[in-house]
C-alpha cells in the first residue's frame, strides 16, 4: 500500500483464491488478546492527541498525510490538522510547523451504532484555497502505541464501493532499514466482490504474494466482514470471516521487526483509479473493531 513501486517488488501475478471459503477455520484457542479497540464507547479517546492509541498520519515515515508515490488524491486529516500554506510537499507532508493557527475544521472520524466511521469527502469549495488535494479522508495507525511480532491481526469492517476508493487494513514493520508489509486486506471500489491479500518485501527476502479473494455472493459493501492474518515463524495464513483464504511461507518474515497496524480510506491512485460520476461522496469505511492476538505463554 505504501508506494506503487514497492507494491510491484517481488510480487507474484494476481491469482484467485479458488474455493477459499472451504478451507480451514480460524482457531484462536492458543491465543490471547494483546491489543483491542472496540468502537462502542464514543467517550473513549480514539486519537493520540486525546490520549487514545491511534495516529492520523504516517508518523514512521515523517508525518506524511498522503502517499504521492501511489498517485493518491486524498489528504488524511483530523480535527486538529493545520495545513501548511505551502501545500503538500513531494513526500506527502502537509502540516504547518509548528502547528499554530486555525485548524482546517474537517473531522473524518465519527461514531455511529457501535462502529467507527472514517469518511472521505470531496474537498469543499471553501477549502480549495487552503488545501491542494481534491479529497479529504482519514487513516488510523498504531505506529506510536502498539506493534507486535507474530500473532493474529484482525479488522472487522464494512467497506465503501465506487471507482477511486481504496480502503485497506495493513501491517508494517517498525524499521527504517527496509520496507516489510503485510496487506491483510485491500479493496478497489470498482470491484466490490473481491479483496486483495498481499505481502511486500525486498526481493532478497523472497517473493511476495498478491491474491484476489472473493466472488459471488461476497460483497464487501453490503455487510461487515472480518479480515485477518495469522503470522507465525513458519507461515502467514490469511482469513476472511474466520475462514482461510490463502497462505504463504513465513520464512521471509521470520526475523522481521514487530509490525504495527494501519486502517485507511485512500482515494485515487493508479490502481483504484479516479472517482467518477457514479462514486458517491461522502464515502464511509465503517470499522467495528481492530484487534491483535498473541500466542499464550506455555504454562
Amino acid at each position: 500500500m505504501r508506494r506503487r513501486d514497492l507494491l510491484l517488488l517481488g510480487c507474484l501475478p494476481i491469482a484467485p483464491a479458488m474455493a477459499g471459503y472451504e478451507k480451514g477455520r480460524l482457531d484462536l484457542s492458543d491465543y490471547q488478546v494483546g491489543f483491542s479497540t472496540e468502537f462502542n464507547n464514543p467517550g473513549k479517546p480514539l486519537l493520540r492527541a486525546d490520549g487514545g492509541p491511534f495516529s492520523t498520519r504516517y508518523e514512521e515515515w515523517g508525518g506524511l498525510r498522503t502517499l504521492p508515490g501511489n498517485k493518491e488524491q486524498e489528504l488524511y486529516v483530523d480535527a486538529g490538522f493545520v495545513p501548511s500554506p505551502q501545500g503538500t510537499d513531494s513526500l506527502g507532508r502537509a502540516d504547518l510547523q509548528p502547528a499554530v493557527g486555525r485548524p482546517l475544521g474537517v473531522n473524518p472520524f465519527s461514531f455511529r451504532d457501535g462502529v467507527l466511521e472514517i469518511t472521505a469527502i470531496a474537498t469543499p469549495p471553501a477549502l480549495r484555497d487552503v488545501v491542494d488535494r481534491p479529497y479529504l479522508s482519514g487513516m488510523i495507525a498504531t505506529d506510536r502505541s502498539f506493534a507486535q511480532r507474530f500473532g493474529y491481526f484482525e479488522m472487522t469492517a464494512r467497506l465503501p464501493g465506487g471507482r477511486g476508493l481504496w480502503p485497506a487494513f495493513w501491517l508494517v514493520s517498525k524499521t527504517q532499514k527496509e520496507h516489510i508489509e503485510i496487506d491483510v486486506m485491500e479493496a478497489v471500489g470498482w470491484d466490490t466482490a473481491h479483496v486483495y491479500q498481499s505481502t511486500h518485501l525486498k526481493p532478497s527476502r523472497g517473493k511476495g504474494i498478491h491474491v484476489r479473494v472473493g466472488g459471488d455472493p461476497f460483497d464487501y459493501t453490503s455487510a461487515f466482514h472480518s479480515y485477518g492474518v495469522r503470522w507465525t515463524p513458519d507461515e502467514l495464513v490469511f482469513y476472511i470471516d474466520g475462514r482461510e483464504t490463502t497462505r504463504t511461507d513465513g520464512a521471509p518474515f521470520r526475523d522481521a521487526p514487530p509490525m504495527y497496524m494501519i486502517a485507511n480510506l485512500a482515494v485515487g491512485g493508479e490502481w483504484a483509479g479516479t472517482p467518477d460520476s457514479e462514486t458517491r461522496f461522502p464515502a464511509v469505511m465503517a470499522i467495528r473493531h481492530i484487534r491483535a492476538y498473541r500466542r499464550r505463554e506455555a504454562e
